[in-house]
């Protein structure tokens, strides 16, 4: 018998070429035509012109607007007070985040800080209650990976180089506009780390305790998605299909993260950022590396369906043993495939690290990931999985 769930809704998304042409009724339908709007973006996507494209079309409409463009690839605290802060000084009636996962985190927790006294890092994992109401906010992705345009999650660190998070209805998007058009510049190397993390958020959604038929639907249409289009888009970064898929996978995923949560390799990823400042999507997929055989190991009646959407022709296989094996190797083929560095030792991370690793990835903003996890590693085997990922070659 089903377990009783809720599954609450997710930010209205909308998808298209070109989709972004009417980005100005956008704001008016939810600012009015005489809008104030603070666009929030990092200097990369800057430098590419998307922004002051946004804000070109905006003006014209009449729409009276600013930018912030200093937010870092691994987003602080300091960076979302400072956006906060320009947005309180330009009266702002909406955030526009574009960019990837970290502006696009900072613009919405920003929002919610600039109506609020507190600064952000009152909010890490959940110190203190978001405030209840925040700026509005359309969210533009310009990659296909963390699914932030669809969760109500800003990731971000404090001094020291914790990671950390905050979470709550207040952080959704009131609208996310999905254009492919947007992610074509995206380099090869950023477009396989960030494809990956979209594809590592399907997995662990899919598989977490706290899934449902609703999750699970989504997390398996967005393995398929990610896992029959990521190539294509890094070899050929013009296939507008390939992008538009992907842009879709993404978002689906930020979906079912959003539902449930993520697992064991999140907790590892996001202590390799603590510990070395590995770009996100890098690091979980590393993770998953090693994960996803372990876990497929333990539980293929769970894996062998993910092994199906990564790709895997059942027929091949002889039981769900080998088919849940056989989608950790999809996986692995697919990450060298796309050429992910393997390696850690360009972080200066190796496998005598293990320890400071596992006692990152069980600090209290990762622990929950792995308590959640679908199968839960002892003492020894949190340390053999840690060892595994930093010697890897």
């Amino acid at each position: 018998m089903l377990s009783a769930f809720t599954h609450e809704p997710s930010p209205a998304m909308s998808y298209g070429l070109d989709r972004v042409d009417a980005l100005p009724d956008d704001v008016a339908a939810l600012c009015g035509a005489h809008a104030r709007v603070l666009i929030v973006t990092d200097p990369g996507v800057a430098a590419t012109g998307i922004p002051d494209a946004a804000a070109r079309r905006l003006s014209a409409a009449g729409v009276a607007v600013e930018q912030f463009d200093e937010v870092e690839s691994d987003p602080s605290a300091v960076s979302i007070d400072a956006a906060s802060r320009k947005a309180k000084v330009h009266k702002a009636d909406l955030i526009l985040g574009i960019g990837g996962g970290s502006a696009l985190d900072v613009a919405k927790l920003a929002a919610s800080v600039a109506v609020a006294d507190a600064p952000a890092e009152s909010y890490a994992v959940m110190a203190n209650p978001l405030p209840a109401r925040a700026i509005r906010k359309i969210l533009i992705p310009t990659t296909s990976g963390t699914g932030a345009e669809m969760t109500r999650t800003s990731v971000y660190g404090l001094d020291g180089g914790r990671k950390v998070w905050a979470w709550g209805s207040t952080l959704k998007a009131d609208l996310s506009i999905l254009d492919p058009s947007m992610t074509l510049g995206l380099p090869g190397p950023l477009t396989a780390a960030t494809g990956l993390d979209a594809l590592v958020h399907a997995i662990e959604a899919y598989t977490h305790v706290r899934s449902t038929p609703v999750v699970a639907g989504m997390a398996l249409q967005a393995v398929a998605l990610v896992a029959q289009n990521l190539e294509r888009a890094v070899t050929t970064p013009g296939d507008v299909e390939a992008r538009g898929r992907m842009a879709l996978g993404s978002a689906l995923a930020g979906v079912a993260i959003d539902a449930c949560g993520t697992g064991i390799a999140h907790a590892y990823g996001h202590a390799l950022g603590t510990l070395a400042h590995v770009h996100h999507g890098r690091a979980v997929a590393l993770a998953m590396r090693v994960t996803l055989p372990w876990s497929a190991a333990r539980r293929p009646d769970l894996y062998a369906p993910i092994a199906t959407a990564l790709g895997v022709d059942p027929r091949l296989t002889g039981d769900e043993v080998e088919l849940a094996a056989a989608g950790a190797d999809r996986f692995e083929t697919l990450l060298r495939s796309v050429g992910l560095p393997v390696s850690l030792a360009d972080k200066g991370l190796s496998g005598t690290d293990a320890g400071r690793l596992v006692t990152v990835a069980l600090a209290p903003e990762n622990r929950p990931m792995i308590d959640n996890n679908a199968i839960r590693p002892d003492d020894a085997e949190l340390i053999d999985l840690a060892r595994a990922i930093l010697d890897a070659e």
